[in-house]
């Protein structure tokens, strides 16, 4: 029985103290979440007073800016009704003086008709004289014509018609005697050589034909050298571990620089390996500047007065700035050299707080061109469509012609001017040549790859090779030349022979 009771007591003890746990717990639960209620009723609190205070501000512009227009307004009219005043003022003025000039503009008036009349009568008197030169010039030509006719007259009643006849004679007789001498001449040599004349006939053609066979030998010959050369352009191509510069420079956008690289026998990606920046500017930067200044330089001297060129980076820059709404950015943008679209992406923190500060807009427009500016940066800001783009370049040509400027065409705007070396391109040369462990890595893979093609090729190409010995072998020995005995022909020569035959027989 003690046992018994000890135990019941042992049981209760457990069940208490079970229970204040829980009851602890229940607590502890209840106060987190009274502690979460109150976090989240003190976040809306701050959010609502933040509403209120972007309420309040917005209000109060709204306001300034009613206020503004109105004084504005009234600027208006009162300039308006000043300048009514004043026009009516001049109208009286220009009335009581046109009454007063009216006789001494009537005057004047018949002074410059009386000129006018006598401008006419003195152009008629001019062309009178011209017309009277004219027909003075063609009496002259007149007479210089009769003169020549009586002197063709002359010569044609004086012209020896048998001594004429003589010399022509005495020229024909000559020219046959030098033809019976290389009649002659011909016969003798054919007497020579133990052939007859109507051998000769054949071998002129035999001749012909051979100079033909040359010809169109010569002509499958090279044509046979450039498709050689091709091939050998495709197999060091294939077989090039290093990478080219062109491939690399097409994938990175800077595909404009190989050609000049290529001058300065620059190929190869290890080609533009450079030690430090001073290393990268002499031996790289400084002859891709020189050429594309000298590019631009050129064009320009070519395009001196362009204006969908001139105005093609503004309009981009423009449009950005329309699409975002941040217009009122554009003089502080100016300000701090920032003339086209591609410099926004070279825009960091401290740049956009100048701008910022520069253009003294309020907090709201501030936070909307740094938006804007980031959606550029980050690639997700879409240039509005190419026809509205080619729409505004016309618009722009259509008012510089207006305005009295040089007059383009639509040829005009697809015109690309070579473009300065940018920022962004110099930073990419210059990783490239100082930091080689960017492109290595493709480089080792282009090495694998053709490893792995020549593998496969060899085989082939050891085949082709053969074939092609076997097949210059069998020429050599058709194109051999033993002699005139027939018995003298080899083997493939007697071959080639019997094939013939039977393809006349056929």
């Amino acid at each position: 029985m003690p046992g018994f009771w000890s135990s019941l007591t042992n049981t209760e003890d457990k069940e208490a103290k079970a229970a204040r746990e829980a009851a602890e717990a229940a607590r502890s639960h209840e106060a987190e979440l009274q502690r979460l209620r109150e976090a989240e009723a003190q976040k809306d609190r701050a959010y609502k007073l933040e509403v209120l205070k972007l309420e309040k501000a917005a209000e109060k512009e709204k306001q300034a800016n009613e206020a503004k227009a109105a004084k504005e307004l009234q600027d208006a009219k009162i300039k308006h009704e000043e300048a009514q005043a004043k026009l009516q003022k001049e109208k009286e003025d220009a009335l009581r003086k046109f009454a007063v000039e009216n006789v001494a503009q009537q005057k004047e008036q018949r002074d410059a008709q009386i000129k006018e009349l006598q401008k006419c009568i003195d152009a008629s008197e001019n062309h009178k004289k011209e017309n009277q030169k004219s027909l003075e010039e063609a009496e002259a030509k007149i007479d210089e014509n009769k003169n020549q006719s009586g002197r063709l007259a002359l010569d044609i009643d004086g012209f020896d018609l048998e001594g004429k006849l003589v010399v022509e004679k005495n020229e024909m007789d000559k020219a046959k005697k030098l033809h019976d001498t290389n009649e002659n001449d011909i016969a003798k040599a054919i007497a020579d050589t133990g052939q007859t004349e109507g051998n000769v006939c054949k071998f002129l053609r035999l001749t012909q034909a051979l100079i033909g066979g040359t010809t169109t030998a010569q002509s499958q010959t090279n044509a046979l050298d450039a498709r050689i050369a091709v091939f050998y352009s495709i197999i060091a191509r294939e077989c090039r571990e290093r990478l080219l510069i062109k491939d690399y420079f097409d994938v990175r956008g800077l595909n404009r620089f190989t050609p000049i690289l290529a001058k300065h026998k620059m190929i190869d990606c290890e080609d533009l390996v450079c030690e430090d920046e001073s290393e990268f500017k002499e031996d790289v930067f400084s002859l891709l500047e020189v050429s594309v200044n000298k590019d631009v330089e050129q064009w320009n001297e070519k395009h001196p007065s362009d204006p969908v060129v001139r105005m093609r980076s503004a309009n981009k820059l423009e449009a950005f700035l329309k699409d975002c709404r941040i217009e009122k950015f554009a003089d502080a943008l100016e300000e701090c050299d920032v003339t086209e679209l591609e410099d926004v992406a070279d825009l960091d923190d401290d740049s956009i707080e100048d701008i910022i500060k520069t253009s003294g807009q309020k907090v709201f427009a501030c936070k909307k061109f740094k938006k804007a500016v980031q959606q550029y940066k980050d690639g997700k800001y879409k240039p509005p469509p190419e026809a509205e783009q080619k729409e505004n370049e016309t618009t722009a040509v259509a008012t510089t012609d207006k305005a009295g400027a040089v007059a383009t065409t639509g040829k005009a705007a697809a015109l690309e001017k070579p473009a300065f070396i940018s920022s962004r391109d110099r930073k990419d040369l210059l990783k490239i040549c100082t930091r080689p462990d960017t492109w290595k890595a493709l480089q080792a893979e282009k090495t694998m790859v053709v490893r792995s093609g020549m593998q496969a090729m060899s085989p082939l190409m050891a085949e082709f090779f053969l074939h092609m010995y076997d097949a210059v072998t069998v020429s050599q020995k058709l194109l051999t030349y033993n002699g005139s005995d027939p018995e003298s022909l080899n083997e493939e020569q007697q071959k080639a022979i019997k094939m013939l035959e039977s393809a006349e027989q056929l």
